[in-house]
């Protein structure tokens, strides 16, 4: 038996091996596809590059792998300085001007309460949105109150995009895009996520060659 994935609906097919090389309507939404003519990728294979990374193997029980979130001072650096140590600067171009502290606090006061709700804000997005990797997917979740959650089987991944600007490639950040062979468009995309490269060659590891 010749197992095989529908392109469209993602559903698992079997069909005999005399079927091999010829078209199959998937029996659930009955779109079209080939039966290959052999084992795409024998089960050892996949285990055999993680193993050779130093990961764990697919056929293992599910093991998170990494865990990464947005970068804050290295996808913007002259950003995170300017919101970081704004607030410090007005505060010793105040002193050393002489203003008085409750005389004239809203002449130093308003501009550092607004960097610092800025500041805030900018680390809670960072801090809740992340990207898990397993041996066995990927799992993309945002929000605090409200929670979105994508994830990706790695035996399913189709295409893996990375975008990045100059100063992003000196900083080692950038945009990561994953899509399955079961959807249209791009189910996982995470900006300024650190070192994307290696996280690709993490993914890559356990993907049907």
């Amino acid at each position: 038996m010749i197992n095989i994935i529908c392109d469209r609906c993602e559903r698992t097919i079997s069909v005999p091996s005399e079927k091999a090389g010829t078209k199959l309507e998937c029996p659930d939404c009955g779109d079209i596809n080939i039966v290959p003519k052999g084992e795409k990728d024998p089960p050892e294979a996949a285990t055999d590059r993680a193993t050779a990374l130093g990961l764990p193997p697919d056929v293992a029980p599910e093991t998170r792998i990494a865990l990464v979130r947005p970068s804050l001072w290295r996808s913007r650096p002259f950003t995170f300085v300017l919101l970081a140590f704004g607030p410090i600067a007005i505060s010793i171009l105040a002193f050393a001007m002489g203003w008085g502290f409750v005389q004239n606090i809203w002449w130093w006061a308003t501009p550092v309460v607004g960097w610092l709700i800025l500041l805030a804000g900018w680390f809670a997005t960072a801090m809740f949105s992340s990207l898990e990797i397993t041996n066995k997917r990927t799992v993309e979740r945002r929000g605090l109150l409200s929670r979105r959650t994508s994830e990706v089987l790695h035996d399913h991944v189709r295409n893996i995009e990375i975008s990045q600007s100059f100063l992003n490639r000196l900083t080692r950040v950038g945009e990561l895009g994953i899509s399955s062979a079961g959807q249209s468009g791009v189910e996982i995309h995470i900006h300024n996520v650190p070192n994307p490269h290696r996280l690709r060659k993490i993914i890559d590891a356990y993907r049907p060659l």
